[in-house]
């Protein structure tokens, strides 16, 4: 399954770049993305728009209210922390008989549109601090 996944990404026109310990990495509208293999379950297909937003001692109410409005707002989208870190996350099961170019296609942009969410939501909330 892992080689019908790369050849849908190759035929979308990305370039997959090995990132040790995570995957393979590529840039999709200036943004860089993660197709996160699973070693032990060749139907587990993830794919990740990493460090979407920095946890610091300022904005730990703020980090933690947006991660659970995206959980509770979107769908097929997780918001998830990771190290200091917020992560967006798509995971599907595969059955073997997708198109797995309509599959990534509409992952990618369910991805981008979540992301665009959180940029609103952000602006949002500092125009309600002011």
């Amino acid at each position: 399954m892992k080689e019908k996944i790369f050849e849908a990404f190759k035929a979308l026109g990305f370039e997959l770049e090995e990132v040790e310990g995570f995957g393979y990495g590529f840039q999709y509208e200036g943004r860089s993305y993660l197709y996160m293999c699973s070693e032990d379950d060749d139907d587990f297909l993830n794919i990740v728009i990493p460090a979407v937003l920095d946890l610091d001692d300022e904005n730990d109410i703020c980090f933690y209210q947006l991660m659970d409005k995206i959980n509770a707002a979107r769908k097929y989208i997780k918001a998830n922390r990771l190290g200091k870190s917020m992560w967006l996350s798509y995971e599907r099961e595969l059955f073997g008989d997708e198109d797995l170019k309509k599959v990534l296609t509409r992952m990618i942009l369910h991805l981008d549109a979540c992301l665009m969410f959180l940029q609103k939501a952000m602006k949002n909330s500092e125009k309600e601090e002011d």
